[in-house]
């Protein structure tokens, strides 16, 4: 279905261009309509409900990057920031888990030692003792 629709607007945008005043009447109305959508998404932007000043302001941007080639550019920039930006989140969220993993698994460790020494305790088998340093650490 997208595929169909992309053809569709490119033969369509063609003929547009095959025209020249039909062409400068296309291209300010993109203009006219991806700039109004820019402003309603910047005047959106401080509002207490999230979202739908940037969706706005974006989609102004996708609007205006069809027909200009700087906002095309500032659209590629902007993809290309937030791709990185997500690769820094997704790699420190993986570090963060792995050191919680770890940390979780060592307390439980000593949590494991701790009850099977007060066992032996109870048991009046006091043999198997530990440094209690070790053990006060965690």
């Amino acid at each position: 279905m997208r595929l169909r629709l992309k053809i569709w607007h490119r033969r369509h945008r063609y003929a547009i261009r095959q025209q020249p005043v039909l062409n400068r009447l296309y291209r300010f109305g993109v203009g006219v309509v991806g700039t109004l959508m820019v402003l309603a998404g910047m005047a959106m932007i401080p509002l207490p409900i999230p979202g739908p000043g940037w969706v706005t302001f974006f989609l102004g941007l996708g609007v205006l990057s069809t027909e200009f080639e700087w906002a095309h550019r500032v659209t590629s920039f902007m993809r290309a920031m937030l791709h990185k930006a997500n690769v820094m989140a997704t790699s420190s969220i993986h570090a963060i888990r792995e050191f919680h993993g770890r940390r979780l698994d060592y307390q439980s460790g000593v949590r494991y030692v701790r009850s099977w020494m007060e066992h032996q305790r109870e048991l009046g088998l006091g043999q198997f003792q530990l440094p209690q340093l070790a053990l006060a650490a965690a």
